[in-house]
C-alpha cells in the first residue's frame, strides 16, 4: 500500500509538531529538508494533496507560485548561494510539493543538476545533539529573512 510521507508530514505541520517547519504559508508549508545535502535544501509541501500543478485551480496556483517565490527569496537573502534550483516532480511522492536547493560554487559538480552529493556527508536532522541546535538557528534565520 502506497504512504504518502507528505500527507504526513502537512498533518503535523497543521498541528505545529513538525521541528523543521519553516513557515506556514495560506496553500503550503516551508520546511526545512531532513538531509542537509546543500546547507538550506528546504521544500514547499502543498497543504491539499493534489498530484499535479494543472489539477490546481488557477488562483491557487498563483498564489503557490509566490509562496514558492517567497521561500526560494528567503534561502537566498539568507545563505546568499551561487544558484537556486527549485523542482516540482512528484515521482516518488505524488503530492505537490517543491524542493529548493541552495547550490554553492564549492559543490563537486555545481553545474550539474542537483542530486543528493554523498561526498558531502548526509546530516540527518532528526538527531538531537548539537547539530540540531545550528538547525534551530537556521530555521530562524530563515524565518527572519521571509
Amino acid at each position: 500500500m502506497y504512504k504518502d510521507v507528505i500527507c504526513e508530514r502537512v498533518a503535523l505541520c497543521k498541528k505545529n509538531e513538525f521541528p523543521l517547519m519553516i513557515h506556514e504559508f495560506k496553500n503550503s508549508f516551508f520546511v526545512l529538508g531532513d538531509h542537509q545535502f546543500y546547507k538550506g535544501y528546504s521544500l514547499l509541501y502543498l497543504k491539499k494533496h493534489i498530484r499535479e500543478l494543472h489539477e490546481m485551480p488557477k488562483s491557487e496556483y498563483l498564489e503557490l507560485s509566490d509562496e514558492l517565490y517567497q521561500a526560494s527569496l528567503a534561502i537566498e537573502k539568507t545563505l546568499n548561494p551561487w544558484k537556486v534550483n527549485v523542482m516540482c516532480i512528484g515521482n516518488q511522492t505524488p503530492h505537490i510539493h517543491w524542493h529548493i536547493v541552495p547550490r554553492y560554487e564549492e559543490d563537486k559538480n555545481h553545474k550539474e543538476l542537483p542530486m543528493y552529493d554523498v561526498t558531502r556527508g548526509e546530516v540527518d536532522l532528526k538527531d538531537h545533539s548539537t547539530q540540531y541546535e545550528e538547525v534551530k538557528q537556521l530555521i530562524e534565520n530563515i524565518k527572519s529573512n521571509l
